[in-house]
């Protein structure tokens, strides 16, 4: 009685245990994206240079807002060494550039004078570019350089996660597959248990010999051996995985693919894949960018060898004894001279740097179709291989659920069983690699497409 008790305890003690341990996270494909999209490292990193690129445009436009500063020397004593005469000095200073070639600044001092009179003077300036026409002006050209820089950092940034995704559905299906390939060694190693025990019993009523035996115990071993690595490679498999989603090491992960198979079929036409592709492709799109950036180098090169004229308007005012006031207004030109043909060469290695630029993006875009060709025709391949292996699992599935019947019957023995399960598990196994090498073909299609895996 007292036994009973003390177990009845202690399966208490058990099953609550239990209920307060955690419960595995179970994740689908799509679940490990968004984890993954979430957490990753990688990702976050991706998603800060984007922002450090929206940081360097703003600290660029800063340069076309209104810049002032103020500055004073209250203490200071100015003449000579013999005699310094008390000399406070103040001043303001003001600035103003646009995108457009216009300068102005405004500058403002005072000072003390003889008689102890305050002297000041004022000059506000305006320029203003005109031809080249306004648009090619360098602050102009140097900020759409930015902006197209910012541009390029999200479409590396969008890549970047594409090709965590791209990891994200090789690993999930390495796994299932490994899994499916661990619980394989294991019926092999109960298999060879049970061949163990068999051939002792025949060695027992001298139905084997002894080398028989070993030959039993030897496969045992090299089951056992087949086993532990099939476990080994899982492990590991499983701590890369948690490691990409940024899930913890000890947290139990449980992988399902619940999906049907027509679920994971891509419906798309070839010729709308390709035509999608040069329009949203992430790298045809980077050299679309790359390309109008070496359009403004170009430009930039141009504008420095040509002859400018500008528009000067300006105001002085001095007060002092006699006060002074002058206005200024024209128009002046500036003529680059003799440079040794620097800047003539410049423009020439700009223009072929422009050539080679349209150039890279036909030759991408001939890799592109290629690379959705190549795709597209193994993905249909592969369709109509996971319809036959889905058939062939069903067959299988149903052919061991015959011999567990026949078994119970007396009809079958255990070990031609075990055989059924053997090929149900190898037919699995077939199902999951095929399956996922289709889930890696389709998300190499879809990456190449510029659409979301």
């Amino acid at each position: 009685m007292k036994e009973k008790v003390f177990l009845g305890i202690l399966l208490s003690f058990f099953l609550t245990g239990a209920s307060f341990a955690g419960k595995p996270l179970v994740l689908n494909l799509q679940d490990s994206i968004e984890r993954a999209l979430n957490y990753n490292l990688d990702v976050q990193i991706a998603r800060i240079k984007v922002e450090k690129a929206k940081l360097e445009l703003k600290k660029e436009k800063a340069s076309f807002k209104p810049q002032a500063n103020i500055s004073a020397y209250p203490l200071q004593w100015k003449g000579e060494y013999s005699f310094l005469e008390y000399s406070p000095q103040a001043g303001f200073n003001a600035s103003f550039s646009t995108l457009w070639g216009m300068n102005a600044t405004l500058s403002v001092t005072q000072q003390k004078g003889e008689d102890d009179k305050i002297e000041g003077t004022l000059s506000f300036t305006i320029t203003q570019k005109i031809l080249p026409t306004p648009k090619l002006a360098s602050p102009y050209l140097s900020l759409r350089k930015f902006l197209l820089n910012l541009d390029k950092e999200k479409i590396a940034s969008e890549e970047e996660i594409e090709d965590i995704k791209l990891v994200v559905v090789t690993s999930f299906y390495k796994i299932l597959k490994q899994q499916k390939e661990y619980e394989l060694k294991k019926l092999f190693f109960e298999k060879a248990k049970e061949n163990l025990s068999i051939v002792k019993d025949k060695l027992k009523r001298k139905m084997a010999s002894k080398l028989d035996l070993m030959d039993a115990q030897i496969e045992l071993i090299k089951a056992q051996e087949e086993l532990y690595q099939a476990e080994s490679g899982l492990s590991q498999s499983m701590i890369d995985f948690k490691e990409l989603l940024g899930i913890k090491p000890d947290e139990e992960v449980v992988l399902e693919d619940k999906s049907s198979i027509e679920d994971h079929f891509l419906k798309i036409k070839l010729e709308d894949a390709i035509k999608k592709a040069l329009e949203n492709n992430r790298q045809i799109n980077q050299q679309k960018l790359t390309i109008k950036m070496r359009r403004f180098d170009l430009l930039t090169s141009k504008s420095e060898v040509s002859p400018s004229l500008n528009l000067l308007a300006g105001y002085n005012y001095n007060k002092q004894e006699q006060k002074e006031e002058e206005y200024r207004i024209g128009m002046y030109v500036e003529i680059p001279l003799l440079d040794g043909g620097r800047g003539e060469t410049e423009t020439q290695i700009a223009q072929k740097e422009l050539e080679k630029e349209k150039l890279n993006l036909e030759k991408l875009k001939q890799k592109i179709s290629g690379e959705i060709r190549e795709n597209f025709y193994e993905l249909k391949r592969l369709e109509k291989r996971l319809l036959f292996l889905k058939l062939s699992q069903e067959k299988q599935k149903e052919a061991l659920n015959i011999a567990k019947k026949m078994f119970s019957q007396g009809a079958l023995t255990s070990q031609e069983v075990r055989e059924r399960e053997v090929s149900l598990k190898q037919a699995e196994i077939d199902y999951l690699s095929a399956l996922g090498d289709y889930e890696i073909v389709k998300a190499k299609l879809l990456k190449s497409i510029g659409e979301g895996i």
